[in-house]
Order: C-alpha cells, then structure tokens, then sequence
C-alpha cells in the first residue's frame, strides 16, 4: 500500500495485513475499511482532508478477461456520501505492476503536480505546464516527456474547476467517471498520475486459474459475442423497444429516433474498430471517427449506450455524429456524460416549461433537439462559465437554486443523475436507485437485466415480471451481495452478468481460491460481502444518511410515464413503501435505515 501526502511531499509504504487481505480482499472492501478509519465525520469533500482511495483486487495484473479494472473510493462531492467509480484501461494493472493494491492520496499540493511512480519509486513532478490542458492532451505530454510506456489517469479542466461530476481519464477513452472523483483530484491539485510498473502477478494455484480463465474464454465466444460486435449500444434500443429509455428528461420511455442512434447506425456510420482493457480479448470498446460533416475528423472511443442515452434520447437528440461530439468533449474535458446530459436535459425541461427564461440561461433558447445549444453549454460546464457554473453542481443543486417546481421535476437519487432504466418501466429498478449507496445507480444490482429477460438472476427456472414489487426484494439483496463481492475482486460486470455469467457465485469463489491459494467456501464469500454492505451503509449514515434519502424522485410517483408498452405506468408509492420496509428487514436495519448489527 502506497500512502501520498500532497501537502508535505511525502510518500511511505505499508504492507497491508494478511488478515485484512483475507477479511476485505481488495478494492471495494479495502476501500470502505480505510475511509471508515482514515477520514473524519463530516469532512468537506473538497478539503485536503478528504481521501482518494485507488485499490486493485487479486485479479489484477493477470491477462484474465473482465481483470483489469481498478477502483477509487472517497466522498462525493456531487452526493456528500460515500463515492465509488470503476475504470478499465490500464491504469488498475500497471497500479499492481508496480508493486501496489492501494494508492492512498490526501492533502493538497501548494502547485499543480502529478505523481509519478515507477515501481518503488514515487516522485512529485510540477503539473503547472499542464494545468489548463484538456485530459488528451495531458495524457500525450506526459508519455513524451516521461516514457511511452507509461500509464496515466489525469484530469481535465472539469476537475480543475471542481465540476461536480468531474471524471479522471485513463487511455482517453476510459473513466472512473461517477460520483465526481475529478473534482477531488482538482481540489487537491493533482493533474495526474503516471504509473510505471514492471512487476510479475502469479497466482497461487495457476492450473485451476488457468481452467477458469480457459473456461472463460471458451463461454465468451457465444455470452459475449455482441459485446465484441457492437458493444454496449445496442441496448438503446432494447430500452426504447422495452418502453423504459428515458426520453426528454424522463417524460416519455420510448424515442421514435432511436434507429439514427442504435448499434446498427454506429456500426455502419462511425466505428472503426474494437477497443479492449489490459489483457482483455472481449473487446467491448469501439473506436469511432466522423467521416463528413461538421464533426468531421471527431474521434473518440464510445459512444457507449449511457452516453446514447444521456446526450440522445434524454436530451431529443437523434444526430449520432453530434453524440460523438459531445462523447469527444466530454472526454477531453473531463465529465461524467451520464450526469453531464442530465443536467443539461434538466435544464432544457425547465426552460421548456417556463421555469427558467433567456436572461437566467445567457441568453440562450435550449430545446429539446438542439444539439447545436446542448454542445455549447457542456464547455461552458467545465470552465463554470455564466449558466454553466451553476449546471457545473449537478442537477440536485440547480433544482434548488432555481426551487420550486424545479425541485418536483429534478430526478436524482442521493444528488446521483440516473442512467438509462425507467423504474417506472421497470419496477425494481425504483429500490435499487433509492437504495444504492452511491445514488442512482444500475451498477449496484444489475436488476434490469434479468428484468428485461424475464428470468431470475441466480435460478434460471424462476420468471421475473418487470411489473412487480415486493417479490424482487430478496433477488435484488443477492445482487447487490454478488455485485460488492464482484466489486472487491475487481471484475468487469460483462463477465458476472446475472441469468448468464459466465463467472457467477461459484464461479467467482473458484477464482479466488486459485488466485489466494485459500479454500473459502462461497458462502463465506457471501458473508464477506454482506459485511462491507453493512460498513458502506454506516459510512453513509454516520454522514447524515437516512431513510428519508432512500427514496426514488417524486416525479416518478406523480407523473405517468409517456409513450410505449409502459405508457401510464407509474412509481406507485404504497408498494414502493413496502420494498423498502422488506428491504429494511432482511438487510437487518431499523426502520430509519440505520443498521442494528455491529460493523
């Protein structure tokens, strides 16, 4: 474990316990216990004070498809609870290559830096050359003024202006995008960091490592089949189809211009190639490029389906090339596109209701459909220029500025934007927003897939109805338990996916064992997971968390939803009462949602 203090330019290293390996794993777990025990009650989110918490699991390292993601963990400051993003690339196994589980950074640089660790070596490197510089350009001056090899997670003007929902950027095109882990990184004056690492990962017991990662393989070739095709985008229209895309800042669940966006239009217009993490033959990134137009010579690695969301059906957007536009700065700039085209969308809907007028918005006419307006705004975003460095807090802090009816129509859970699952289209997607310990999330349950399908999670004979309540409490506590183990390990949801896996329970207990040389069972595992669950929820309440926070938006109780085979469904409020209270109970907590067992 590598230990950074900005402020006093110093660094030390710490062998982490073998018991805390063996009781928390790594990333997730790690992650939680050291924010429990390393970062005060109620400390500002922008303060020297606040942690950055990178940490890898024990797949890391390794060439093991879905294997090489890392995770940072901290306090938000779009949400003030705790913050959790994940991200692919290379950054997580040069992170282990050099030596390293976990890289721990607090206080705050006198002047801009960036950290550049070499295995054992650490040094503080003067940033001030590239403070300013958007996130592909910093990346580019770093690997030609320290080594081509090198990996960097950097920052861009968002971070540096404190953007809320500020993202850090690793290989240009991948994320630890939620929660606003860039915004940290600014406050603390941290450009980058740049990580070398020439270190070997064996795991313990490589025959049986080796079965899993063969079997892996083999699975992927026909599970993951159009992950390597198409990627993530074609679920845009799956969700369009399934009446549940949030279209037009969640009035309508199907847009009727989802063909000029789908994986198909993307396929034949704009990628170019597949894109893949360290070691990772599934490929599921697409690089694209706009050939003609105005965007022409645009490159960017995407849109993936949340950006085909946030910036095309929520904002009435049906022009790809303007998506990838916006994909492009986005990047560059350093934003999180989910909570980007949310707060944008958010503001085209106020403005089309009359809530907000010319005057407040610079003189702007925003409209649902003009991507033309929409890509002015997101620089003005990221500089917190005029109108922009009010959207720059998130959609949770516009609506109480602007108050009022603002208030009633702003969807966030926690101050998190959601991503692209109506819970009015798909029931169980309402507890598992309200719930998630981060906000709005899909990532937390993955409850919309087996929804989507029909099936069960975990036991394939059992049907799930995307209209009902109550029933899908218990499968949505298992979720969330596999998906915070999933989240310890550290792997990629495409090779945990519910109803198909491949790596389901057993399967992810098998890998651990081989990678440790233990011989836990998988209920143990379980265990385990429950357990960081519980500190993640104390974390939480020991900042101001209650179960007044544990509630989807009030729009989805009152406003039915538009269009589609979900047409005038709504969030009914007695039977969400009801989830919540069962949720409550097997979880162990009072009906404040504060836990009852000892942490």
């Amino acid at each position: 474990m590598l230990r950074v203090d900005l402020t006093k330019k110093r660094f030390f290293v710490e062998e982490i316990r073998d018991e805390d390996l063996k009781g928390f794993i790594g990333g997730k777990g790690l992650g939680i216990k050291i924010l429990l025990e390393k970062l005060g009650k109620n400390v500002s989110p922008l303060s020297p004070e606040n942690l950055l918490v990178f940490a890898v699991g024990p797949v890391e390292g390794l060439t093991f498809p879905g294997g090489a993601k890392a995770g940072v963990f901290f306090k938000s400051p779009l949400t003030g609870v705790f913050g959790e993003s994940y991200c692919g690339g290379t950054f997580g196994p040069q992170l282990k290559l050099a030596g390293y589980d976990v890289l721990i950074v607090t206080g705050v640089s006198d002047k801009p830096t960036y950290l550049k660790i070499f295995d054992g070596e650490v040094e503080f490197k003067d940033a001030s050359h590239l403070w300013g510089r958007d996130a592909y350009e910093t990346e580019d001056i770093i690997k030609r003024d320290e080594d081509r090899r090198i990996q960097v997670a950097c920052i861009g003007p968002a971070g540096e202006n404190l953007v809320r929902f500020a993202c850090i950027n690793n290989v240009k095109g991948r994320q630890f995008g939620r929660c606003g882990a860039g915004a940290v990184m600014g406050s603390k004056r941290l450009k980058a960091i740049a990580i070398l690492g020439t270190g070997k990962i064996e795991p313990e017991n490589f025959e049986e490592y080796n079965r899993i990662r063969e079997y892996l393989l083999e699975k992927s070739k026909t599970i993951l089949k159009s992950l390597t095709e198409y990627g993530t985008a074609p679920m845009i229209t799956l969700m369009s189809k399934a009446g549940a895309l949030p279209t037009r800042y969640w009035r309508e669940g199907e847009f009727e211009e989802v063909e000029k966006i789908s994986a198909e239009t993307m396929k034949k217009n704009v990628v170019k190639g597949n894109r893949a993490c360290y070691g990772c033959p599934i490929a599921c990134g697409k690089f694209s490029r706009v050939e003609s137009g105005p965007f022409a010579g645009v490159e960017v690695e995407g849109p993936e389906f949340e950006t085909l969301y946030s910036f095309g059906s929520l904002c009435g957007v049906g022009n790809l090339e303007a998506i990838v536009k916006a994909n492009e700065v986005c990047d560059r700039l350093g934003m999180d596109t989910i909570s980007a085209g949310n707060v944008v969308a958010f503001a085209i809907e106020c403005f089309e209701r009359g809530i907000l007028g010319e005057e407040a918005v610079g003189g702007l006419r925003l409209s649902f459909g003009d991507w033309e307006t929409i890509l002015k705004l997101l620089p003005k975003i990221a500089y917190r220029e005029g109108f922009g460095d009010v959207l720059a807090d998130g959609v949770r802090e516009v609506a109480k500025r602007i108050g009022g009816e603002a208030e009633k129509l702003a969807v966030h859970v926690k101050g998190l934007e959601p991503p692209a699952y109506d819970p009015r289209g798909i029931k169980a997607k309402a507890l598992a927003y309200a719930i998630s310990s981060r906000g709005a999330c899909h990532l937390r349950h993955f409850v919309h897939r087996p929804n989507l399908v029909g099936k069960h999670a975990f036991k394939k004979d059992v049907a799930v109805d995307r209209f009902s309540h109550e029933e899908q409490v218990e499968m949505i506590v298992e979720l969330e338990d596999f998906y915070t183990l999933v989240d310890t390990m550290i792997l990629c949801r495409f090779v945990c996916l519910p109803v198909i896996g491949p790596l389901l329970w057993d399967e992810v207990t098998r890998l651990y064992n081989a990678l440790t040389g233990l011989n836990v069972k998988t209920e143990d595992l379980v265990k385990t997971a429950v357990k960081i669950n519980q500190m993640v929820r104390v974390f939480n309440v020991r900042e101001g968390v209650t179960r007044k926070d544990d509630y989807p938006p009030e729009r989805f109780y009152r406003e039915p939803l538009k269009k589609g085979v979900a047409d005038g469904h709504v969030v009914e409020k007695e039977r969400f009462e009801g989830m919540l209270n069962k949720y409550y109970r097997i979880r162990g907590w009072d009906r404040d949602g504060k836990p009852s067992l000892k942490v």
